[in-house]
């Protein structure tokens, strides 16, 4: 029993299924073969080789496209690990890195960091907007933990508005040079957010991302 190139064409073409798309899927290159094979010249078909390439080239396309499905459903299942693993840290005592400052009713929250050795400390205090709004000299300072306690004022002595400020620890070490400071806060993890693929928690009421932690105790 034979079949015609019509009747093969009208297995994988209804006028139902005309939808523009934007990629070239397994449907579309079958469209595509069935016209080529629907149009072509009497005297001279497509030749086997030619045939052979073309479907080779479905083949891949369509291993191509499970593939691509596969790594979707190990992304998608490994997000969701990551996000029940981050609930387990809830209770537990965490480190992590900051660099801002609330201001509540004038008061700056204070801030700790460390020296690895004696060195001459300067901070930079930022708005909402990058602006440098104070810039202190806090001197030599030995070597240990050092707590970090803004006045809550600007470079020209007036008591800034209550908000979020974030701020810049540097060192000259001994070349001259300026090098950051890492300023940390530690707490009981009391929550984990999720936003989107991003995964934040909450310690003493403040939201971090989750990158920020440098160590986490029982």
């Amino acid at each position: 029993m034979m079949m015609n190139v019509n009747s093969v064409s009208n297995l994988f073409t209804t006028e139902s299924d005309r939808t523009i798309k934007k990629e070239l899927d397994k449907e579309a290159f079958l469209r595509i073969l069935t016209t080529q094979l629907k149009n072509q010249d009497p005297l001279e078909p497509m030749k086997d080789q030619d045939f052979i390439a073309q479907m080779s080239q479905l083949s891949s396309v369509e291993q191509i496209m499970n593939m691509s499905k596969s790594v979707q459903t190990f992304v998608d299942t490994a997000s969701q690990l990551y996000r029940t693993q981050s609930v387990s840290m809830i209770g537990k005592t965490a480190v992590v890195k900051t660099n801002t400052i609330d201001v509540n009713d004038g008061t700056p929250e204070t801030k700790i960091f460390n020296l690895d050795s004696e060195a001459n400390v300067i901070v930079q205090i930022y708005d909402e907007n990058g602006k440098v709004v104070n810039e202190e000299h806090l001197g030599q300072l030995s070597e240990g933990m050092q707590i970090l306690a803004w006045d809550g004022k600007d470079s020209s002595g007036t008591k800034v508005e209550d908000g979020r400020y974030s701020f810049k620890l540097m060192k000259t070490t001994s070349d001259g040079t300026l090098e950051e400071i890492p300023c940390v806060e530690s707490g009981t993890i009391s929550g984990v957010q999720f936003d989107g693929n991003n995964i934040k928690i909450v310690i003493n009421g403040v939201v971090y991302d989750i990158s920020q932690i440098s160590e986490i105790y029982a």
